[in-house]
């Protein structure tokens, strides 16, 4: 019976992940690789839960660790949430940082450009 509880809550914190990952991703909360990769993670909670011989794992746990170990189970898994979506915020700052520097690199090069024409033509009304 215990053993039917574990892999009902198994399934249901897929469910669960899966549901949070895809708004997330909506959102934006999440990049793509890293929404991937919590969707897949996900699917194999689901898999463990639902397919019987990839559930054998759930006869051997004790009873009475059982609601420690969910607990357990649940800040560790929206710990690693929490920490993904700070990686993935950081990857877009980085990327719009990278976009800002190449758009100042692009002005700078301009800029030196108009320099250099102008000294050029100081240097040719110097000369006359």
């Amino acid at each position: 019976m215990m053993e039917d509880i574990v892999r009902i809550v198994v399934v249901c914190e897929g469910i669960l992940i899966l549901f949070v990952d895809f708004f997330a991703f909506v959102y934006r909360k999440l990049t793509e690789g890293i929404g991937l990769g919590w969707g897949f993670f996900a699917c194999i909670f689901i898999l463990l839960g639902i397919v019987p011989g990839l559930s054998d794992w759930t006869a051997v746990l004790p009873v009475q660790l059982l609601p420690a170990l969910g607990i357990l189970q649940f800040v560790i898994l929206a710990g690693m949430f929490y920490f993904s979506m700070k990686v993935s915020e950081l990857l877009r700052k980085n990327q719009e940082l990278a976009m800002h520097v190449s758009l100042i690199n692009q002005e700078n090069e301009r800029i030196l450009g108009q320099l250099k024409r102008l000294r050029k033509e100081m240097d040719e009304n110097k000369d006359k």
